[in-house]
């Protein structure tokens, strides 16, 4: 019998969902399932499998497929069987890290992975919004089981109607690869999020500048780090309209090396989300041992109690600004952050989370 984790909504160029996949793929067993640089249908052998994202298929229709995440039904997945000499009747089991089941093998037991319901809550798009709410239960429909990254999403989940009995928790892990930081090197404060409604930019902006009138004194600078959006015009007037508009770099994107040379050198990492399954950069944050200032949502609760300190999502700035202040004039509370937050990242490793996410493989195959 084989094992077979379907890969085909993977999209090229850095993203979370690409980063779920390289941390958790290598230590599964199975044949991969993704397009190959010809924008074809690949079954690849874990030992021949690279981390690296797949190529943008070259020719239409694909392309096009490949942009709206419905690969699968420009495939013949039973063609492709065929040629490793495979039945769909051999295959034990089918695992997806993305919210993606394969409806042309409803019959094989398959476990799929939620990341979060955020388009429905805060949709970028009207047509994010319409995927999930109509397209996305066929695959509910067709999976075993359903895998989500914490336990908000869960509760999301059974909000949407999938059985309780359906749904596992596995949290993200992550690996801490270097000592933790062990004081600020700046007075730099880091933001990793997109132009998107769920991220909460403006007012992070607006509670920005509230903190540069409560401290005048204060002039570290704020790198946002992600790519624009819908809002970015309006997030660049919020910017203009800044008591010192000079302190807020935009950058579209990181290289990695670069990415953690700011994790190491800010004095805090800020999250201001007003909806996630996870956030991931808390946690890659603590992983360095950097201090988080994170908005008070059940997700963060969830996970960070006790290893940040919490910001109301409306904040004017009279919070933010007494955190960056303790922060700043409180050698103590740093250190105790840092702490707190790099033996969280400790305890939630990846090696945790893959053990957990194949015994499920294992159940769902036996089922």
């Amino acid at each position: 019998m084989a094992q077979l984790i379907n890969l085909l909504s993977w999209l090229p160029g850095h993203s979370g969902f690409g980063s779920y996949v390289q941390r958790v793929v290598p230590g599964l067993p199975g044949l991969r399932l993704q397009l190959d640089a010809c924008g074809r249908g690949a079954l690849i052998d874990p030992s021949h499998w690279s981390v690296d994202p797949p190529p943008q298929a070259p020719r239409q229709p694909m392309a096009l497929l490949q942009r709206y995440g419905l690969v699968q039904h420009g495939l013949s997945l039973p063609r492709l069987l065929g040629e490793r000499g495979l039945a769909v009747e051999q295959l034990e089991v089918i695992y997806s890290p993305f919210f993606e089941a394969l409806l042309a093998w409803p019959q094989v037991p398959q476990l799929i992975t939620c990341h979060d319901l955020t388009p429905l809550v805060l949709p970028n798009s009207r047509k994010a919004w319409l995927r999930y709410r109509f397209w996305q239960p066929r695959h509910l429909r067709c999976a075993t089981r359903v895998l989500a990254i914490s336990r908000y999403v869960a509760d999301q989940l059974l909000g949407f109607g999938v059985p309780a009995e359906r749904i596992a928790v596995v949290p993200n892990g992550i690996e801490v690869l270097r000592e933790r930081i062990t004081t600020p090197a700046s007075e730099d404060l880091l933001v990793l999020a997109r132009h998107d409604a769920n991220k909460n930019l403006p007012a992070l902006l607006g509670a920005l500048a509230g903190v540069q009138r409560r401290l005048p004194d204060w002039r570290g600078v704020v790198r946002i780090v992600g790519r624009s959006g819908r809002q970015s015009p309006l997030l660049q007037r919020l910017v203009r309209q800044l008591p010192r508009p000079e302190q807020v770099h935009w950058i579209p994107s990181l290289e990695p090396q670069q990415l953690l040379q700011h994790l190491r050198q800010s004095l805090a990492l800020i999250s201001a989300s007003l909806e996630e399954g996870f956030d991931y950069p808390v946690l890659e944050a603590k992983a360095e041992g950097l201090p988080t200032l994170i908005s008070d949502i059940p997700v963060h609760r969830e996970f960070h109690q006790g290893s940040a300190l919490f910001f109301p999502p409306a904040d004017d700035g009279s919070v933010l600004a007494a955190q960056l202040q303790q922060l700043r004039q409180d050698q103590r509370a740093w250190h105790q952050l840092s702490e707190a937050g790099y033996l969280l990242a400790q305890e939630m490793s990846v090696i945790r989370q893959v053990d957990q996410i194949a015994a499920l493989i294992a159940a769902v195959a036996s089922s």
